[in-house]
């Protein structure tokens, strides 16, 4: 699914050769360009284009206010919030007016009393009634609320305490509902009912009583709405209207406060939220900030042109990346803890990643106004983010290494502490000492967001986009990369070539500031393509055997060497080789034509006109970067010198300086951006390099051997034995003594002399076979054992020894 993701996204890019200023190139830039200025101006002013709620801005109801905010201008408006305040306080003031108690419903409530008194009686009364049917009867009584226990107490009294209890339900009744009963007093009424029961009864039957009269109790004095509502808004036509006045520059909300009805309605009539001109001011200021960052950007792309970093897909990219990073903040912005932990500084790490440490720092200019302007104008925002992503874009070099952003994030963590030191000083006084040690914490975690960022953001991209980060350059720049082991196997010599040149480049490109590690990784696969035809290049040849001359075509000939550039990008893209490898590939011949085999043609045919040069051409393009040209040169240069041997600095400086001037005259260097010092700078490794690879070597001569020679043992007499030292004592020494004969004469071997330059070889006439063999230097103390030489005449000489030394 990513793999697809990856195609789509390289097949949006045009292919390199159509990489050249055209109209649709610059169409493509400007739309990109169109998009960025939308974007921004949209994340600036985002509350402005989009109002949420009842204010435009970042603050609301309940907001606690950062700082003073003053009176553009003076004002005295009438305040609705507070007189509705001051109005509802009267109103609410005022107590209700209640009617007499209703002697009507005392009665209406004795009578359902009795009435249910009675029932109660007839049921008791029931000679047929079973104890179940009766206590079913009481509980269906709708208008009291029995449980069990109470109708099983009811059906168990006898008669004469039924009718005092009866009796004294009605009296309680009477005497309660005598007095006013207003509904917000009948729970304390209730709860005072047990009290109006004679005490003569015993507990169970004052529970009996109570439980009859509590349900048939109700209010009997009700507020008159009429009166009440005329008395309160009497009491509301007496408030006056309340006004409200502020001068210019006084201030409105305090720093600290949180934001009520009151100030938001004064922040409203000042103009500061939703004010049609205030909306438009703000949307005018973002798309300002937006178009300055758009200009900074693109004057120092056009100013310091680079193929790489000019192409739509890069610059699209980037424009991205920095809108993440814009939308990133305006989230930061609107929550707590504030924007001093906002790791804007991961975004200059990630372009120092992606791209060059100068694109990263502008970038971070422009990042640094637009957060300041999101952050209602604030200077020490925009010095936060801008000193931050311009410490890490000048420090961080090896990005390939984890231990770089560890200590990244150390410089950017200090530099914020700096900052933000110097915009709160007055925090420095002991009683808001601990706020000011709040900032600074988040300026510390600021610092190590900001590396951490950057990671997560270069796996991402990495990961989705296939860019060519330090991640991805290290896996490929792993000998046991797949593609590079065919190279080895298919194309050695290839693959030896492809050292050698990655090598020249790491070198240049580091001198001249350019990327190396891309070079370099990029050098190993720049000659893929010769895998599929080894054999007609003259690297992977072997025993002088050349199929061009099998071929004896130039033009299937040039077509082949050509293919290796085509073959080697479509190889590159099977393989998912980032595009900026891909552009090496299709770019290190430029637009040069095989001139081996066009010469060829042109004898063959006897005409130049008669032989159409775009057949022995690559197609190119030209180096588009300072890194492809230099691959362009390396690759020139380390084939030429091996192919002509020089013996000598100088030849090997002549050659180079050829190569450079040849290729500047052809105009292969004209889209590259290289100036003549970087030119002179590489010209110089180059050569250093070069004659480090190819240096002249010593001509050692070929020891001579003996024609014929036989060995054999002879008898020596004692007379013959040569005096000679013991040898010393120890397991080797004895194990030499069992194997030499006793009439074997033994002797140290004489030292040689040490061997010079100036020393000349020795040479021996064939027809000399009785001369003397050249002395062999022995590796080891040896033991020499005398033999005889049997010559063609049979005669015999003591003229060779047979070495015999320690085993290791």
């Amino acid at each position: 699914m990513l793999s697809r993701f990856s195609d789509f996204i390289d097949s949006l890019a045009p292919s390199t050769t159509l990489r050249r200023e055209t109209p649709l190139h610059r169409v493509t830039l400007a739309l990109v360009g169109f998009c960025f200025v939308v974007g921004a101006t949209l994340c600036v002013a985002f509350d402005a284009v989009f109002p949420t709620g009842q204010a435009l801005s970042s603050l609301g109801l309940g907001s606690v206010v950062e700082e003073d905010v003053r009176a553009p201008f003076s004002i005295e408006y009438v305040s609705e919030v507070l007189t509705e305040q001051r109005r509802s306080a009267a109103a609410n003031a005022v107590t209700p007016i209640y009617d007499p108690p209703d002697p009507t419903i005392a009665r209406q409530q004795a009578t359902l009393l009795q009435q249910i008194l009675d029932f109660i009686d007839n049921i008791r009364r029931d000679p047929y009634g079973s104890a179940e049917q009766k206590q079913s009867d009481l509980l269906a009584i709708t208008a009291l609320r029995l449980d069990p226990v109470m109708v099983t107490d009811i059906l168990l009294l006898d008669d004469e305490t039924w009718r005092a209890t009866g009796s004294e339900a009605i009296n309680v009744l009477e005497r309660v509902m005598r007095e006013p009963i207003r509904e917000l007093d009948l729970a304390t009424v209730l709860e005072q009912l047990p009290s109006q029961v004679a005490l003569r009864f015993d507990q169970r039957t004052a529970s009996v009583v109570v439980a009859l009269v509590k349900d048939v109790l109700r209010p009997n004095r009700f507020v008159n709405l009429q009166a009440t509502e005329t008395a309160r808004q009497a009491a509301v036509d007496s408030i006056q209207p309340e006004t409200r006045s502020f001068e210019r520059g006084q201030v409105v909300v305090r720093a600290g406060t949180r934001l009520d009805a009151v100030d938001d309605e004064a922040l409203r009539r000042l103009g500061l939220f939703d004010s049609e001109d205030r909306r438009v001011q703000l949307v005018l200021r973002a798309f300002i900030g937006s178009l300055l960052a758009m200009v900074l950007i693109g004057l120092y792309l056009a100013r310091f042109p680079d193929g790489a970093y000019l192409r739509a897909r890069f610059v699209a990219l980037l424009c991205f990346v920095f809108l993440v990073g814009l939308f990133s903040a305006r989230l930061f912005l609107g929550v707590q803890p504030p924007y001093y932990i906002y790791p804007a500084a991961g975004l200059a790490l990630l372009l120092v990643v992606i791209s060059k440490p100068e694109i990263a720092m502008i970038a971070t200019v422009a990042q640094g106004i637009l957060i300041g302007l999101m952050a209602e104008n604030s200077l020490e925002v925009a010095t936060l983010v801008i000193s931050g992503g311009m410490v890490g874009s000048l420090i961080l070099r090896r990005t390939e290494r984890l231990n770089s952003y560890f200590v990244i994030s150390i410089f950017i963590a200090v530099t914020n502490v700096v900052v933000v030191t110097l915009f709160n000083l007055e925090l420095l006084s002991s009683s808001v000492a601990p706020t000011l040690g709040l900032l600074l914490l988040y300026a510390l975690v600021n610092g190590v967001l900001s590396a951490m960022v950057a990671l997560v953001g270069m796996y991402v991209l990495t990961f989705v986009l296939n860019l060519p980060t330090s991640f991805k350059l290290v896996e490929l720049s792993q000998p046991n990369h797949p593609l590079l082991q065919r190279v080895l196997r298919e194309a050695p010599g290839t693959y030896q070539h492809s050292l050698q040149v990655a090598n020249l480049c790491e070198q240049a490109a580091n001198a001249i500031g350019a990327s190396a590690d891309l070079t370099r990784v990029a050098a190993l696969y720049h000659d893929i393509g010769k895998m599929l035809n080894p054999a007609f290049f003259v690297e992977n040849q072997v025993d002088n055997l050349n199929p061009h001359d099998a071929l004896n075509d130039p033009y299937r000939s040039a077509s082949i060497i050509i293919s290796h550039v085509i073959e080697g990008e479509k190889l590159a893209r099977q393989y998912r080789l980032p595009v900026r490898i891909r552009d090496f590939i299709l770019e290190h011949h430029g637009t040069t034509k095989v001139g081996y085999f066009y010469n060829r043609a042109v004898e063959q045919a006897g005409d130049t006109e008669a032989v159409d040069i775009d057949q022995f051409t690559y197609p190119g393009p030209k180096p588009q970067s300072r890194e492809t040209a230099i691959m362009m040169l390396a690759d020139n240069c380390e084939s030429t010198v091996r192919a002509r041997k020089p013996t000598n600095k100088q030849e090997i400086a002549e050659i180079v300086s050829g190569i450079f001037d040849q290729r500047m005259r052809e105009g292969q260097l004209d889209e590259a951006n290289l100036t003549l010092r970087d030119l002179d700078t590489a010209r110089t490794i180059f050569v250093e390099m070069l004659q480090a690879v190819f240096h002249p070597r010593i001509n050692y001569p070929i020891a001579p051997t003996a024609k014929r020679a036989s060995l054999e043992r002879v008898p020596i007499g004692d007379a013959q034995l040569e005096a000679a030292p013991r040898p010393r004592s120890g397991p080797s020494s004895r194990a030499a003594e069992q194997d030499v004969p006793e009439a074997a004469a033994v002797e140290p071997t004489p030292p040689l002399p040490k061997l010079t330059a100036e020393m000349k070889a020795i040479t021996i006439p064939d027809d000399d076979e009785d001369a003397p063999l050249q002395v062999v230097p022995p590796l080891r103390r040896t033991q020499k054992v005398s033999v005889v030489e049997v010559g063609d005449d049979d005669t015999r000489s003591d003229s060779s020894d047979i070495n015999k030394g320690d085993k290791p």
